[in-house]
């Protein structure tokens, strides 16, 4: 793995470091406290991929819908009765 635009000075600082610690002769208590750890949180970046392939769904079905509503309503055609409409308002309210 390459890091890049890290200065030289934090790099030999960092080793300068680390051999100090090793070569001391310390216990492995010592040593631990002077390792880096890194954790991954694999479970989260799988949850929002998750999610950002549902919202990309939602909008793909949204946008065929409305085409077969256009469709359906193109024109003078309304293939809902003005009595079901007034209802469907009325029982809204």
């Amino acid at each position: 793995m390459e890091i890049n635009n890290l200065q030289n000075s934090v790099i030999s600082a960092y080793k300068k470091v680390s051999k100090t610690a090793s070569s001391g002769g310390k216990t492995n208590s010592v040593k631990r406290q002077n390792t880096d750890k890194v954790e991954f949180d694999f479970s989260r970046s799988i949850g929002a991929a998750k999610a950002n392939m549902a919202s990309r769904l939602d909008a793909e079905t949204n946008t065929s819908r409305i085409e077969e509503l256009q469709k359906a309503y193109a024109g003078d055609n309304c293939p809902v009765s003005g009595k079901d409409i007034a209802e469907a308002i009325v029982s809204s309210v």
